[in-house]
């Protein structure tokens, strides 16, 4: 059976009744009048004693709950409902409470309690000898000497005796202070000790003393004063123990994210338990949170310890724990600014939240943003200048771009040590906890190992490696795009020489054989007008395959007629109609310009035989002579050969020498179109 109540009414009534239980006769929410003599009040059903205003209060709610329980233990009761249907109903109690009937939060402090002791363990297993890991296990065991009293009697059904309540309650509070000492202890203590073991005896043994004053109702008022305070104390404890060894790690950046880690799990899992359970009872306003739902927040503390004690990824801490600190603390000043208008002002509750909701939003988030831009690490350099800079660093000369570029990296990241690294991974990385960053070689660069950045005052974290990323990805990108330019540069270059070799010294070398001024002029004429063509890389385009064959045929006649050699001028083409991209059309006429400057040069031949053909858009050119044919030796490879080779290449074509017996036969294969290939 479970009873409700709301303190400004004053009225106690059935929640629920377990169908099968004692009580199932008794109607939910009906009002309880009595229970035989006894007159519940809704002070009986509160989970925590501690919420008395005072010894004497809290006295009087340990008398009625020993009344109480005697009552319950007898053979028979009488419940007497109240209101217009006023009826009495005989319950006879069942000798034990069945486990399944305790409720969830019961089991949620009792697992709480039994995996912070398991976790306590398990560190202090793995560092015997360290006073921060004993501490941590003391911690550990201290959650379930005060989760355990706390899951008794917070869950109880209705009463307990006085004895074993005032015992339980007793546990809850030792067990909470000497978490709060063993906390306090470990951040004086871990990373750095900052205090002798004198003070922390001292510490313990005056915490040892006010609850041993608490027990007895001495020189306290009441347990506001006698708990609930010293808890309070002992948590800003841990506030400014965790400040102070964050300060002492100043120069040790993998100190610092341990003791970060730490502060923020039990900052802000402890400081929720004290801030929405703790304060409240302070301040004598009823908490908003169920007690035994708010231990969930102790196992979360521990599961972040045990995380903090592998080291798993601290680095990445520094991103977000500045944002979960400072939201914890909008929440619990907005908390504490509500209690204190309500107990001080005496404002409505309505009315001082929203009073309370306005000053966090105007002053508080206000300092909040002000602080987050003093303490976030600047970018020593903007983007523009960074893009500038990348880009300078891919059009230096080799011997200039690691040392530019290590300038740029000591800039954005103002690391103590940047030295090759030794192992080159695909992408920036980071290491050893964050106290490195392993960044990949790029064309030209060596790989690089940056340590203990931001003159060692902090990790290295993912925003940082995401950074990283990009500037190397802009870095390879330009140097990329560097080489492609120069490339291109190149290839034009190759492209302009082996036009002037081909084209202009064929028909250079025509101008020299011809007889008559005017033919010589007009010579010249066209070879200035192929040296346009070649700057401009038009080299006569637009042309059918007939025209650029027949103006060939009548260049190739006058030049071999002019050196005394007879000609034998053959085509067969299937479309003479096609349309010659410019390229083809400048390579066909380079090609067979080369071939025949190199028969009227070299052959001593007395006739030349030119073959062209086409078939399914290839075009196979063949020209032989009755010359001296190849020589019995290999010889190098003039430019004109090896211009041949590289333009047909070019078109996915292909070249080839052989022997006519007698004379030379040269075969030359290629697509009419761009994009096909022999």
């Amino acid at each position: 059976m479970n009873f409700s109540a709301e303190t400004w009414s004053a009225i106690v009534q059935v929640q629920s009744v377990v169908p099968e239980g004692p009580a199932r006769i008794l109607p939910p929410g009906a009002m309880v009048a009595s229970i035989d003599d006894f007159i519940p009040e809704p002070g009986d059903l509160v989970e925590e004693p501690d919420v008395a205003e005072s010894y004497k209060a809290l006295a009087r709610f340990f008398e009625r709950q020993d009344l109480l329980s005697q009552i319950l233990a007898g053979d028979e009761l009488v419940i007497t409902t109240g209101g217009t249907e006023a009826e009495a109903f005989v319950v006879t109690p069942a000798a034990s409470r069945p486990i399944s009937s305790l409720p969830a939060s019961f089991w949620v402090q009792i697992l709480t309690g039994l995996a912070t002791l398991l976790i306590g363990a398990w560190v202090w297993c793995l560092r015997r000898d360290d006073i921060a890991a004993r501490l941590l296990a003391l911690a550990g065991l201290s959650i379930p000497v005060f989760a355990f009293p706390a899951a008794i009697y917070s869950t109880r059904e209705l009463a307990l005796s006085a004895n074993l309540f005032r015992v339980l309650s007793a546990l809850n509070h030792f067990g909470a202070l000497s978490f709060g000492v063993a906390m306090v202890a470990l951040f004086l203590v871990y990373p750095y000790r900052l205090v002798s073991n004198r003070f922390l005896w001292a510490l313990a043994l005056v915490t040892g003393i006010i609850w041993i004053l608490d027990t007895v109702r001495a020189v306290f008022p009441g347990p506001a004063e006698g708990h609930h305070l010293p808890s309070v104390i002992l948590m800003a404890g841990i506030i400014v123990s965790a400040f102070l060894q964050y300060y002492a790690t100043r120069k040790d950046p993998v100190a610092r994210a341990a003791i970060r880690w730490f502060a923020l799990s039990v900052c802000l899992c402890a400081g929720t338990f004290v801030s929405f359970v703790l304060l409240p009872n302070l301040f004598g306003i009823r908490p908003s949170v169920s007690q035994g739902y708010a231990f969930i927040m102790f196992g979360l503390l521990f599961v972040g310890v045990a995380i903090g004690v592998a080291r798993y990824r601290l680095f990445e801490l520094e991103s977000w724990a500045f944002s979960i600190l400072s939201y914890f603390g909008a929440g619990v000043l907005l908390l504490l600014l509500d209690a204190a208008l309500i107990s001080f002002v005496a404002l409505d509750r309505p009315a001082a939240f929203a009073l309370s909701l306005l000053m966090v939003a105007l002053i508080y988030l206000p300092c909040r943003d002000w602080l987050a831009r003093r303490l976030a690490p600047r970018r020593r350099i903007d983007r523009e200048t960074l893009f500038a800079r990348v880009v300078d660093v891919a059009m230096a000369d080799d011997a200039m771009q690691e040392n530019r570029w290590r300038r740029i990296l000591q800039e954005a990241f103002l690391p103590l040590n940047i030295a090759p690294a030794k192992e080159a991974p695909v992408e920036p990385e980071i290491a050893e906890n964050g106290l490195s960053l392993m960044l990949p070689g790029i064309t030209g660069i060596a790989p690089l190992k940056l340590s203990y950045p931001y003159r060692g005052r902090r990790l290295f974290s993912p925003k940082d490696r995401r950074f990283a990323a990009g500037i190397c990805a802009m870095l390879s990108h330009a140097i990329t795009s560097r080489d492609a330019r120069e490339k291109g540069a190149t290839e034009e270059r190759m492209r302009i020489a082996r036009d002037m070799h081909d084209n202009m010294g064929a028909q250079l070398l025509s101008a020299l054989h011809s007889e008559t001024p005017e033919r010589k002029d007009t010579l010249i004429r066209e070879t200035i007008s192929d040296l346009r063509d070649i700057v401009n890389n038009a080299a006569r385009g637009g042309k059918t395959l007939d025209e650029v064959l027949a103006d060939l045929k009548v260049e190739t006649l006058e030049r071999l007629a002019a050196a005394g050699i007879g000609v034998d001028w053959r085509v067969a083409t299937e479309d003479g109609t096609v349309m010659l991209a410019p390229n083809v059309a400048h390579s066909l006429r380079s090609v067979l310009r080369e071939i025949v400057s190199n028969a009227i040069r070299h052959s001593g031949a007395r006739n030349l035989r030119v073959r062209f053909t086409t078939q399914d858009g290839l075009a196979h050119l063949i020209v032989s002579d009755d010359g001296k044919g190849l020589p019995s030796t290999p010889v190098r490879n003039g430019n004109g050969l090896s211009n041949l080779e590289a333009r047909l290449l070019a078109l996915h074509g292909t070249f080839a020498l052989g022997d006519a017996k007698p004379g030379l036969l040269v075969s030359a294969r290629f697509p009419l179109c761009e994009g096909q290939r022999t």
